[in-house]
């Protein structure tokens, strides 16, 4: 029974191997209504889908059910997370050739860009504390790093070991 059991997984392991993952490979449904955010007081969510030219990010009030497209681009924009008090969302875009962070205030939809570095900025969260949490491979590993929403204070928090022979 157990020699089945590992031949079984063996054989789905070698076939996700050879295979790929559809994920990973775009194969299967589109990446539509994405990555959703609720906002603070619970009315909207914030997401990405697919635009005419790119990845843009949209917000939907729950109560009514209106969407509004917040970036209208030639790039993409992905990865929302709201601020602390809902006036703000930070996000990724790969405006500039560049995967940087950004922040929209909501009220003037006034896009600024938070970082600049040439290495890749992604996966950001505001936290309660007012500091967005992101990953990024500046050191050449992915590494977990906070800053404030002015740009100031950036700090890096993991500091991965690599074994270099």
């Amino acid at each position: 029974m157990k020699k089945g059991v590992v031949i079984v997984v063996g054989l789905l392991l070698l076939g996700g191997t050879l295979g790929g993952c559809s994920f990973l490979s775009q194969k299967g449904p589109a990446l539509t209504n994405w990555e959703p955010a609720l906002s603070p007081d619970g009315t909207k969510i914030v997401y990405e889908s697919p635009a005419d030219k790119g990845f843009e990010i949209y917000m939907r009030d729950l109560k009514s059910g209106k969407v509004e497209q917040l970036t209208k681009n030639e790039v993409d924009d992905w990865s929302p997370s709201w601020s602390p008090d809902g006036k703000k969302i930070v996000f990724v875009s790969n405006a500039g050739k560049n995967v940087d962070l950004y922040i929209m205030d909501l009220a003037t939809r006034a896009v600024t860009r938070l970082t600049t570095n040439e290495k890749d900025d992604v996966n950001p969260q505001w936290g309660v504390n007012n500091r967005i949490l992101f990953n990024s491979n500046r050191t050449g590993t992915w590494e977990i790093y906070s800053i404030n929403p002015d740009g100031s204070d950036l700090k890096q928090l993991t500091h991965t070991e690599t074994n270099k022979k």
